[in-house]
């Protein structure tokens, strides 16, 4: 019989803004939109044993911007894990936001709930906007983990989507830059990854490669298309925003995807 160890919401790309007027250019506000997520959260039929923020917090490095997201993003009732996106700064998002002393050049941690072991990568490394890197520190890191002599379920964390889809404007703009690598990284766990959960692209995706599922989420703002063959950024007109519920058991992963109306 499947015994359920955790459920978590994977929410991302929030892009809050100091500005009560900043839209986007089809009308959307982001700090709306984040207002009706926290409710979306708060009013679940179940209580979930934390929520995972994959990165884009706010629309550009401003500390203004990070004081909003505390009053916003700080009414949720759970537990909340955030890594930094290519619109943060990792420094402020740590200094400001989650209001840390010390400081880390890259953000990356790891935690346990439930028996399993929960790892946050920084993949907002050197390189050209919006791609990002998880740079060497960090990959030897992760693979001292992936490597260890360890049975608990593992899940993965990242804001950058890693792998090649066929589809351009993901694969040659928004990808990270050393995606092969994290992936090489990730392979001597894979009997244990339960998935690499990511944000980013702004839409509801799934890849399985050598075992390994990586899973996006809709943004909390707009959203955005990727048909095959795709070369530019296309908003997806009129959609709607949306999280993930992700619940990990002894013997598999379940998401369940999730739009709503603000």
């Amino acid at each position: 019989m499947t015994h359920i160890l955790l459920r978590f919401v994977h929410i991302s790309d929030t892009h809050i803004s100091h500005d009560p007027n900043y839209v986007s250019d089809r009308g959307v506000h982001p700090t709306r939109n984040a207002e009706a997520l926290v409710a979306q959260i708060n009013n679940l039929p179940f209580k979930p044993d934390f929520v995972l923020h994959t990165g884009d917090v706010i629309y550009n490095p401003d500390e203004a911007a990070y004081e909003k997201a505390r009053t916003v993003l700080g009414q949720i009732r759970y537990p909340v894990h955030y890594l930094a996106g290519n619109h943060d700064s990792s420094e402020m998002l740590q200094r400001v936001f989650l209001q840390r002393e010390t400081v880390q050049p890259a953000y990356h941690y790891q935690f346990e709930v439930n028996g399993v072991q929960v790892v946050c990568m920084d993949s907002t490394g050197p390189a050209t906007p919006p791609s990002g890197t998880v740079i060497d520190d960090q990959l030897a890191w992760l693979r001292s983990i992936t490597e260890a002599d360890d049975p608990r379920p593992l899940v993965v964390a990242v804001h950058h989507n890693t792998l090649e889809t066929g589809v351009p404007w993901l694969d040659t703009f928004m990808r990270m830059a050393n995606g092969d690598a994290l992936h090489a990284a990730l392979l001597p766990a894979r009997h244990r990854i339960r998935g690499v959960f990511y944000g980013h692209i702004h839409q509801n995706s799934q890849t399985l490669r050598d075992g390994i599922l990586y899973s996006s989420v809709l943004g909390s703002w707009y959203q955005i298309h990727s048909w095959p063959g795709q070369t530019e950024t296309t908003l997806e007109p009129d959609a709607e925003p949306g999280f993930n519920i992700v619940t990990i058991s002894t013997d598999q992963t379940h998401i369940r995807n999730h739009r709503y109306s603000v």
